[in-house]
């Protein structure tokens, strides 16, 4: 595709210029998802635990830490797509549309943890699940070599806040 058109949907949803999956690899044992892991696409997958042998805690990073990297990755990906847009159609002059309720998906897959794990908020990201039956904070049981995945919906809530809801 030599040129976007006249509609391009990342001028009403900034997402859309990151790219549909990124993989990255976490921490093998207890630390911090930073907000760079846990953006960059509409879907992050992020490998942790590595084969521990002990319950591990993965806290995310702030929330102000993940909206900084989020419009990083979006600035970054929104100047590279400038050169395909045609000639008479310009960028938003006000730049980069607000990241208010602005949405993606996180996977952690633990890596073969032998216990299970948990993840915790970091300063101003608060973590649910979408009903009561589901532990928002515990990451699967894998055995080794065969990952299990907990899915979470990030949304930006306000300027300093961020909300991960367990889906999976």
């Amino acid at each position: 595709m030599a040129f976007k058109g006249v509609f391009s949907d990342d001028f009403y949803n900034a997402i859309h210029v990151l790219p549909a999956s990124i993989a990255v690899a976490g921490p093998t044992g207890t630390g911090t998802l930073t907000g760079t892991q846990l953006t960059g696409a509409l879907e992050v997958d992020i490998a942790v635990g590595n084969g521990a042998s002990s319950a591990q805690t993965y806290t995310t990073d702030t929330a102000v830490n993940i909206i900084a990297a989020l419009n990083n990755a979006l600035a970054t990906a929104y100047k590279q797509g400038l050169s395909a847009f045609a000639a008479s159609v310009n960028p938003p002059t006000a730049g980069l549309p607000n990241l208010f309720n602005l949405s993606w998906t996180v996977t952690i897959e633990n890596q073969g943890t032998t216990a299970a794990s948990a993840l915790a908020a970091g300063t101003g990201v608060t973590i649910a699940a979408v009903n009561a039956g589901m532990t928002a904070t515990a990451i699967a049981l894998g055995a080794p070599n065969a990952p299990v995945a907990t899915r979470y919906v990030v949304t930006v809530t306000s300027p300093t806040t961020v909300t991960f809801t367990r889906v999976q």
